[in-house]
C-alpha cells in the first residue's frame, strides 16, 4: 500500500474513533437525560426549576454529571415504562429517574454505582385503620401503583392481587390523588416520593419493613457506553464522599415541605 493511501486510512480511522468517543458522552454539546418528572423529591416540574422547568435530587445530580463531561444538560420527560428502551435505542444518553437496578433491567442497560437507598411505603387516607401492613392489601382492597415502578411488581407478583383490584397510572401524583378522592384504598410507591405526596395531600403512610425490602437507585446508560458510565461513577463517588447527595436529599425535603404549607 502506498504511504499516501496509508495516511488517508489512518486519518479516517482516527476520525471514526473521535466521533465514537464523542458519542460516548452524549451528542454534540448536550447530555440528554431521560426521566419521568412526576416523582418528587427526585424529579418534578416547577415554575423555576434547576434546569428549565425541571427540579429535584436527580436533576441536581445529572446537572453535576453534565458539568463533569463538559456538556449542557437536556431533559426529556417521558413515561417511566419507556425509559429503559429510550436509553437502549440511543434516544437519551442516560436515565436518571429514581430507577432501581433490577436484574431484569440489567439485561437491557448498564447501571452506575448506586446513589440512593429506598424502600416502598403504602399511602392511605388519614383515618384509615384497616391497612397496617402489606398483607392487609389482600383483604379486598383497591390499590394503585405507578406503571413499571417497584410497587407495580410487588402488588402483581409478590402480593398477587387480583387485576381488578389494581389501578396503574403513569404518574405518582395522579394515583395518590385517587386515594385522596376516595377512589382507591391505598397506593404502593417509593418511600421518599410517598412521604412527599402524602404530606402534600393530607394523607398518611404505612411502613412495612418486613414486606418491603430496601432497593438501590442507579443511573442507566446504553450497554457498552463505558466512557459515560465511568464519568457518572466518578461524579457519584465525589458527591457521596463530600456528603453532597445527602445534603441534596435534605434540601429538597425541606423545599417540598415549605411548598406544601
Amino acid at each position: 500500500m502506498k504511504k499516501g493511501l496509508m495516511k488517508v486510512v489512518a486519518l479516517a480511522a482516527a476520525s471514526v474513533m473521535a466521533v465514537a468517543a464523542l458519542a460516548g458522552c452524549g451528542s454534540s454539546d448536550k447530555l440528554i437525560m431521560g426521566t419521568n418528572a412526576a416523582f418528587p423529591p427526585f424529579e418534578y416540574t416547577t415554575s423555576q426549576g434547576l434546569v428549565g422547568e425541571f427540579d429535584g435530587i436527580d436533576v441536581a445530580i445529572a446537572n453535576k454529571i453534565a458539568e463533569n463531561v463538559g456538556k449542557e444538560l437536556q431533559i426529556e420527560d417521558m413515561e417511566f415504562d419507556g425509559l429503559v428502551a429510550s436509553v437502549s435505542t440511543g434516544k437519551v444518553d442516560m436515565v436518571v429517574a429514581g430507577m432501581t437496578a433490577t436484574d431484569e433491567r440489567k439485561q437491557s442497560v448498564d447501571f452506575s454505582d448506586p446513589y440512593y437507598v429506598a424502600s416502598q411505603v403504602i399511602v392511605v387516607a388519614p383515618d384509615n385503620t384497616d391497612i397496617t401492613s402489606a398483607e392487609d392489601l389482600k383483604n379486598d382492597k383497591t390499590v394503585g401503583v405507578v406503571l413499571g415502578y417497584t410497587g407495580d411488581n410487588i402488588v402483581t407478583n409478590d402480593l398477587q392481587l387480583a387485576e381488578d383490584k389494581v389501578t396503574r397510572a403513569n404518574r405518582g401524583i395522579d394515583i395518590v390523588q385517587d386515594v385522596k378522592n376516595g377512589k382507591l384504598d391505598a397506593v404502593v410507591i417509593d418511600s421518599a416520593t410517598g412521604k412527599a405526596l402524602a404530606e402534600k395531600n393530607g394523607l398518611k403512610i404505612v411502613e412495612d419493613p418486613q414486606a418491603f425490602e430496601t432497593e438501590e437507585y442507579a443511573i442507566a446508560v446504553k450497554k457498552g457506553n463505558t466512557e459515560l458510565l465511568d464519568k457518572i461513577n466518578e461524579t457519584l463517588s465525589e458527591m457521596k464522599a463530600s456528603g453532597e447527595i445527602e445534603q441534596l436529599a435534605m434540601e429538597y425535603d425541606e423545599k417540598l415541605a415549605e411548598n406544601n404549607q
